[in-house]
């Protein structure tokens, strides 16, 4: 699994955001994912989500593993202060800000369908040439040879 992945399925909601619960049991609405950020900090911010009943808005943080928080040391860096939701997709560890209070998880791997799956690591296989090589006889001719034109 890649980051970027993850990104996508967060940037997008790609995946069922229909009843929501992070890992610590709390139901979770997604109300705006946030402004992807390429730069330094955390991945999403000004994400809006409800968690229970309380309304949150702040910077969203994915990763593969949620031990990857300590592995690239976000609890030692000020940016991460901010943090309301840390979305991964394998949970194996509780994460926890400076004043020991943890923060909330979602586990993406329980909400996104199996053929979103497939289609990405059919995509992202190294086997082929390009990656949508296999996909190229689906597309219309005439689109295609536009494309080549231009």
């Amino acid at each position: 699994m890649k980051e970027d992945f993850l990104h996508y399925l967060w940037q997008y909601k790609k995946f069922d955001v229909s009843a929501l619960k992070t890992v610590q049991g709390e139901s979770l609405i997604i109300l705006h994912s946030g402004s992807n950020l390429q730069n330094q900090g955390p991945d999403f911010f000004n994400a809006q989500i409800m968690i229970e009943n309380q309304r949150w808005a702040g910077n969203v943080e994915i990763h593969c593993n949620s031990s990857d928080w300590y592995v690239h040391n976000h609890e030692t860096d000020p940016n991460y202060e901010n943090v309301i939701l840390h979305v991964v997709w394998d949970h194996d560890i509780p994460v926890f800000r400076k004043n020991n209070v943890e923060i909330s998880v979602l586990e993406i791997k329980n909400y996104v369908a199996k053929e979103a799956l497939e289609q990405y690591f059919n995509l992202t296989s190294k086997k082929n040439w390009i990656y949508c090589e296999n996909q190229l006889k689906d597309v219309d001719l005439f689109i295609l040879k536009n494309f080549q034109e231009k």
